[in-house]
């Protein structure tokens, strides 16, 4: 059980994400949040992320952070998705074991399903068939976080690492780039656009 006093460390708090799980945290009276700009804390820098842990303590995790872009983006540098967010995870889990966290919720993504997943999607259809090529980097590295949750539990006898797969969001703090953005705020932005020059 999370209580109001509870340590909260929430990385990847200014994205879309992390800055609404703050800002429902905060609206439920959790007092101890704390959160780390990448410039105060880079999180693929293993000695740094361990003394954080060290030293900050959290009683619980939330890992909104990450690489994370467009079609695009995720198309010209999938080694660079690929690699930045399993150093992420690996960095975190591996810190959050060595300091006794009581529960890490790790944010996967829903382009971890298949290409042509049967529709409504279920967990099940998860490593059933190819990925979508464009986001294979990226859907990579996040499977990679949703089989480390099962294997630290399962090497630590333990329930404290836990995998949430949220479906296509968007919100205040999403990018809006047309360049690097998700489909939904890509989309937002063609609508907007289209009502913008009458179209």
């Amino acid at each position: 059980v999370m209580f109001k006093d509870s340590k909260i460390y929430v990385a990847g708090h200014t994205g879309l994400l992390g800055s609404a799980l703050i800002s429902k945290l905060r609206e439920r009276g959790y007092s101890r949040v704390t959160t780390k700009a990448h410039t105060e804390l880079d999180l693929t820098d293993e000695r740094a992320v361990f003394e954080f842990f060290s030293g900050e303590k959290p009683e619980y995790v939330f890992l909104c952070a990450g690489k994370v872009g467009g079609i695009v983006s995720n198309k010209t540098y999938p080694a660079d998705y690929l690699h930045t967010n399993i150093a992420i995870q690996d960095n975190v889990f591996e810190a959050a074991q060595k300091y006794e966290v009581k529960h890490l919720l790790f944010y996967g993504s829903s382009c971890v399903y298949p290409k042509f997943s049967p529709q409504p999607i279920k967990e099940e259809y998860l490593l059933t068939s190819p990925l979508e090529e464009t986001s294979e980097g990226y859907a990579t590295a996040k499977i990679a976080g949703i089989i480390a949750c099962k294997a630290y539990n399962q090497q630590y006898q333990t329930n404290r690492f836990i995998a949430l797969i949220p479906n296509s969001m968007y919100g205040p703090n999403d990018n809006f780039n047309i360049e690097s953005c998700h489909v939904l705020s890509a989309l937002i932005c063609k609508f907007h656009e289209a009502k913008i020059n009458n179209v």
